[in-house]
């Protein structure tokens, strides 16, 4: 039977216009990690910043016509009307590279920007998920993109390029000068963003034609793919002309490069009382430890996570831990989600030893998300964190093989690092 494969379409965007904006003051971060302190700032950065249509201030006297989703739809067409942004000449695809330090090692990472042919359903086999999808979030991107019409921010999706083609041209294209230069900046966290237009229609046919034999695997926007596919089915339903919602926009980066980094999510504990030496004790059925300093910690946690299943468990009283899985402790099962690490300390540590329950798992009840670790630790020893299990990283493969088998890991299972920028490329869904 012929393999189902990806179609990737060139597109024409709207960009922004450098003779009018500073680049590096209009784009954002992905709305879902926005805080409110970080919305006045990027606010505050310019006029045209991309998070008013992305992610925009709601007020008290909101109604269902005058909101932040048909605001955005008012002040996109305005920025079209002013020549903020501006839409590029051509069908093309988008180079897009990052690169970054991470413990002072650099990295860099390539994919591409263009357009994702939907599929018919969600179960198929050209795009697969990893992680469980919440209603509300799916409610606000629905809302958002049926009052703009428009994808403001790419979904991250990562694909298997095993003979390394897809790399081998997309550098090509940037090294003889096929690609044109469109951006080329350093964000907040000095990450260098330089984004290339590919218009050359043989390098952009070769793409789609390695593309079609692959699968792609979402690594960020899963709430973003599944709100495209109901928004594609509605406008079906409704009849709705002089709309395309048949596509939407992605970011796709081979999983063969050093530079495609996942990061860990570590697991704060508020609002739980845990004694050390009870917590050892129960555990010890499923673990071997040993006593660790702060300092050592995060070292000798990513030592020992080369070797197995591992944990740093440092706890508010100055004490610190490496907590190893015995491996023969959970039996034998084929499904590998049952042997990720946050599969493990979800069954053995939160709920068996501390007698959390998945309802409160599901509604962080007790747990604090927490990305970076040394920021983690400094919570644990100034109290505001009762403890604090550092994790290590999911590989590339298990998000691969977990989610080509329509499973779903636990919620913060990945950080893939860096995060996407918003506002590089628009999508306009309006024909």
């Amino acid at each position: 039977m012929k393999k189902t494969g990806v179609s990737v379409l060139p597109f024409r965007p709207y960009v922004y216009n450098k003779k009018i904006v500073d680049i590096k003051d209009v784009v954002a971060p992905p709305y879902d990690v926005i805080t409110e302190e970080m919305q006045n700032e990027l606010y505050g950065k310019s006029d045209f910043n991309i998070v008013r249509l992305e992610f925009g201030k709601e007020f008290e006297n909101d109604t269902e016509k005058e909101n932040k989703y048909y605001r955005a739809d008012g002040i996109f067409k305005d920025w079209i009307d002013t020549g903020a942004l501006e839409l590029e000449p051509e069908d093309s695809i988008y180079i897009y590279t990052q690169r970054f330090y991470i413990n002072n090692v650099p990295h860099e990472r390539i994919g591409f920007l263009s357009l994702f042919l939907l599929p018919e359903t969600q179960n198929n086999k050209s795009i697969y998920g990893h992680e469980t999808t919440l209603s509300k979030p799916k409610e606000d991107r629905f809302k958002l993109v049926n009052a703009t019409k428009a994808n403001f921010s790419p979904i991250f999706s990562v694909f298997e390029d095993k003979n390394s083609a897809v790399l081998e041209i997309l550098k090509k294209s940037i090294r003889d000068g096929i690609a044109v230069l469109l951006y080329d900046f350093n964000d907040e966290k000095n990450i260098k963003n330089v984004l290339y237009r590919l218009s050359d229609k043989d390098s952009i046919k070769f793409i789609r034609d390695e593309m079609k034999e692959k699968s792609v695997y979402i690594a960020d926007g899963h709430h973003r793919f599944e709100t495209y596919m109901n928004f594609r089915d509605y406008v079906k339903e409704q009849g709705i002309t002089g709309i395309n919602a048949d596509s939407c926009l992605m970011y796709f980066a081979p999983s063969n490069q050093e530079g495609l980094v996942i990061l860990p999510t570590h697991r704060g504990i508020t609002g739980k009382s845990i004694e050390p030496e009870a917590f050892l004790d129960g555990i010890k059925e499923d673990f071997d430890y040993k006593e660790v300093s702060f300092a050592d910690i995060l070292k000798e946690n990513k030592k020992s996570g080369k070797n197995g299943v591992s944990f740093g468990f440092a706890h508010n009283s100055g004490r610190g831990f490496i907590l190893s899985f015995k491996k023969n402790s959970g039996g034998s099962d084929d499904n590998p989600l049952k042997t990720l690490d946050v599969s493990i300390l979800e069954a053995y540590v939160l709920k068996k030893a501390l007698n959390i329950t998945q309802n409160e798992i599901d509604a962080q009840r007790y747990l604090v998300y927490e990305k970076d670790a040394e920021k983690a630790l400094e919570k644990v020893k100034n109290g505001g964190l009762e403890a604090v299990f550092f994790m290590n990283p999911a590989s590339i493969e298990d998000v691969i093989k977990i989610a080509s088998l329509n499973l779903r890991m636990p919620q913060k299972s990945t950080y893939f690092y860096p995060k996407i920028i918003t506002g590089l490329t628009i999508n306009s869904l309006k024909i």
